[in-house]
């Protein structure tokens, strides 16, 4: 694990300027910390309806480790050059991929029959883009 050294009283401009430091995991486990304190505190200004739907959108979001290896996978197997266990293992990344996105666009249909707006609008407003496996 990597350690920051940052004062006690960090301006944001400093906090920012400490993220290089960090590795990939760390970048990715800060990035979804920083998503969930997000959705927390834009949930406490919604109706809890909404928030319990925002909430398992957010939870829906595939990790970046996962997506990258997917796209690595992908690339292989594009280019002819996929080994037999990695087959596997892009089928079942493929597999989990699918799921969380399934689940992900029923709560969001979810969301927007409740906000009476079409699935398209909402994710504009949201500024969710559709996943790609590129």
């Amino acid at each position: 694990m990597t350690t920051l050294q940052i004062q006690t009283e960090v301006p944001f401009n400093v906090l920012l300027e400490s993220l290089p430091q960090l590795g990939l995991d760390e970048l990715d486990l800060l990035a979804n910390q920083v998503i969930r304190l997000r959705a927390q505190r834009k949930a406490a200004h919604i109706p809890n309806a909404e928030a319990v739907l925002l909430s398992k959108i957010n939870e829906g979001v595939i990790p970046l480790a996962l997506r990258r290896r997917c796209a690595e996978l992908t690339g292989k197997q594009r280019s002819g050059l996929l080994e037999e266990e990695e087959e596997e293992e892009l089928s079942a990344i493929v597999d989990e991929i699918e799921i969380r996105n399934a689940q992900r666009v029923s709560n969001l249909v979810d969301l927007a029959e409740l906000r009476q707006t079409t699935l398209d609008e909402l994710m504009s407003a949201l500024e969710i883009a559709p996943f790609t496996y590129e």
